[in-house]
């Protein structure tokens, strides 16, 4: 069942509502709680304390349906857009955080080939290794660099056999649509996307019985060499489930390739384990790391301070309660360790969102870059 479920969800087919009889089914999550957060890096910065949503897992909305065509063929396609509910100020669908997928496809005995913004083999092998499943205070995020989702994605996804299965997908333009020329890099440091950027991905995976095994390998390369030449991340995923115990762990390398030979390299990795409690509570605990390693100043003269031996990790520890199959009760704990090289980059996020090299989101335990390194939070979910 789980090797059938993540071959899905590399393109988006997370829920198994998706192949029902109906050609439409509505689903989604909400999620409330408080959220205390203190040990900012800046100094003379306050605790925070507030109510926030989509701790535990981001609150959507989804349309999600299917149709018959005849000779094992079907058309399938998803719609789901980012909520948001505790504050009046921000963008999108009801507040919510936009688009997060939307694609069209076909299914049948080759596989699934889909058309559109889709979630990427990272991403998505990731979650299945992550005990808080990317999300919460837990998140691996808030350190792995990654790339979440990809806009106009061709994505093909392989029939499993014994196990093993795949995942092909490629696009043309990185983040956003393609440039009028065609060309562009990186354009305008910390305002520019890599639009122009080409991208393929190749991933591997087997799944039986309580083994999880994945390999994510994809490169991101741009028309314009000036300063950007390509990004490159090859990552490894594993988990083992003994039923008392569930362990997991995540590898891998991210190589972000500069004109003058000034590249830079983030080695990055994660060790989790779960643990059932009775019929209805379980354990999560995770420990994520990531080292920068730069050939000499990067992009020197624009990034003054960002420099080699950054390090950054981040050890967390949650519980959950489940009342009934859709609605969850949770607590999370999370504590980052942070050198003076990666305090530093802090003042770099702009720059480091728009090469891609380090994420936006590793600047603090909440991913949004307040630069606060410890966190508590407790709350509630319903899945629908």
């Amino acid at each position: 069942m789980q090797k059938k479920l993540i071959a899905l969800a590399v393109a988006g087919l997370v829920s198994a509502p998706a192949f029902a009889q109906s050609n439409v089914t509505i689903y989604g999550s909400v999620d409330f709680g408080y959220t205390f957060q203190n040990r900012n890096i800046a100094s003379g910065v306050d605790s925070r304390s507030a109510v926030d949503s989509g701790i535990s897992k981001s609150n959507r909305l989804g349309f999600q349906g299917t149709e018959d065509l005849g000779n094992g063929l079907k058309a399938v396609f998803v719609l789901e857009t980012g909520l948001a509910g505790e504050r009046s100020d921000q963008t999108g669908l009801w507040g919510g955080a936009g688009n997060r997928q939307s694609y069209l496809g076909l299914a049948g005995g080759f596989g699934t080939v889909a058309l559109g913004r889709q979630y990427t083999p990272q991403h998505l092998f990731t979650a299945a290794v992550d005990p808080f499943g990317k999300n919460g205070l837990g998140d691996a995020s808030h350190v792995l660099a990654q790339d979440a989702r990809l806009d106009n994605l061709l994505a093909y996804i392989s029939p499993t056999w014994s196990g093993f299965s795949f995942v092909a997908g490629f696009t043309n333009s990185y983040g956003g649509d393609e440039g009028l020329e065609n060309k562009s890099g990186i354009g305008v440091l910390g305002t520019s996307p890599l639009k122009d950027a080409r991208v393929w991905a190749f991933a591997p995976s087997y799944s039986s019985g309580p083994i999880f095994a994945a390999l994510n390998i994809h490169q991101a390369r741009t028309n314009e060499s000036d300063p950007l030449k390509s990004i490159g991340v090859i990552e490894g995923y594993f988990s083992y489930d003994l039923k008392v115990v569930k362990i997991s762990a995540l590898a891998g390398q991210r190589k972000t390739k500069l004109d003058g030979g000034n590249d830079l390299t983030i080695k990055q990795a994660l060790l989790g384990v779960s643990a059932p409690v009775g019929p209805n509570g379980k354990i999560l605990s995770s420990y994520t790391y990531r080292k920068v390693d730069t050939d000499r100043n990067f992009l020197a003269g624009v990034a003054t301070g960002y420099g080699d031996g950054a390090k950054l990790g981040q050890f967390s520890l949650g519980y959950e309660h489940s009342l009934s199959k859709r609605t969850t009760l949770y607590a999370q704990y999370a504590h980052q360790t942070q050198n003076r090289q990666q305090k530093g980059l802090l003042g770099a996020s702009a720059l480091s969102g728009a090469v891609g090299a380090i994420g936006a989101t590793s600047s603090g335990v909440w991913g949004n870059g307040d630069g606060y390194r410890q966190g508590f939070a407790v709350g509630a979910r319903h899945n629908f």
